[in-house]
């Protein structure tokens, strides 16, 4: 019975914890952008799109509004260009070239303008300016990665980490949220081939530690008010295809596919998490689940997903 009221009062001190994390974070989030990044981690990107494009009506822009269409641009270009098969799903290109180049990168750049802008015009919330330029910079940082453009990657990641690192210092409050792109720099840059932090060293891009990345992903995963589920998705595919810890990954990509069932590339990386611990039946459900899951995504996604999802859920049964 003590044992059980610990542990009632543990989770009880967590979930406050949490709470007052959330309630204490500086990044207040409007409501209709809100709706936008519901509507882009359920694979919606053209809904997402729409939703949180800037207004023309002189209305100053906040800074998530075009960083929300960078992501959803992301999205489409990953959907039609990376690495999604009935075996794998993995965070490289199988095309160098997107439709959605274009409007990705005019996103970001307004996204750094809006950035920029909100600095000058309320110097208290400088913080929240260094921040969103910094996530201005991971999410043209993620598209180089893809691409296996490691130089610009890298520098984009640098300057990544160098807005995040300040906006940190200006309000520890960021930390959480500013721990999900600092993580990953962390890890990546600690883990590259011994030729690439070569090229590293020649340019001067700061060193990480594989370790303290892991833990700050993990951090931002349970404790960010903006960037929990883009944490979880990361640390997800870093336990999984990197550190062999396929266990871990599922439960983290079971959650990401419950919370957001619309995103059928959460679910199918579930069955292949699944797959690996040898659990083929649970597998099977969960590659047919992402092929109904897919029809509903964007026409982006919707022909390569569906396929990919199909093919898996059609070749799983027979492993059993």
């Amino acid at each position: 019975m003590m044992l059980l009221r610990r542990a009632l009062f543990a989770t009880l001190l967590l979930a406050l914890s949490r709470s007052a994390l959330a309630q204490s974070s500086p990044l207040e989030i409007p409501v209709v952008l809100q709706r936008a990044l519901e509507q882009l981690r359920n694979g919606h990107y053209q809904q997402a799109l729409e939703t949180a494009a800037p207004a023309s009506d002189g209305v100053p822009v906040h800074p998530l509004s075009p960083l929300i269409v960078a992501e959803a641009g992301w999205g489409m270009i990953f959907c039609q260009t990376g690495h999604i098969t009935e075996h794998e799903i993995w965070n490289t290109a199988d095309a160098d070239t997107s439709p959605e180049d274009k409007p990705f990168f005019a996103a970001v750049e307004k996204t750094l303008a809006a950035s920029q802008a909100l600095r000058k015009r309320e110097p208290a919330s400088a913080a929240v300016a260094d921040f969103y330029e910094g996530m201005a910079h991971a999410v043209r940082a993620q598209l180089y990665t893809l691409r296996g453009q490691v130089l610009k990657s890298g520098r984009e990641g640098t300057q990544m980490r160098a807005s995040l690192l300040e906006a940190v210092r200006k309000d520890p409050a960021l930390e959480p949220d500013a721990d999900a792109g600092l993580g990953a720099y962390n890890y990546y840059a600690d883990v590259l081939s011994p030729l690439i932090k070569v090229f590293r060293m020649l340019l001067l891009i700061p060193g990480g530690d594989r370790e303290k990345g892991l833990e700050q992903l993990r951090t931002a995963s349970q404790h960010a008010t903006l960037l929990a589920p883009e944490a979880s998705l990361e640390l997800a595919r870093i336990l999984g295809i990197r550190e062999g810890r396929h266990r871990e990954a599922l439960a983290l990509l079971q959650e990401l596919a419950a919370q957001y069932p619309g995103n059928a590339l959460y679910t199918l990386a579930a069955a292949f998490e699944a797959e690996q611990l040898g659990e083929k039946a649970a597998a099977a459900q969960y590659a047919a689940k992402a092929a109904v899951s897919a029809v509903e995504m964007d026409p982006a996604c919707r022909q390569r997903v569906t396929s990919a999802a199909t093919r898996a859920a059609a070749r799983l049964p027979q492993a059993r």
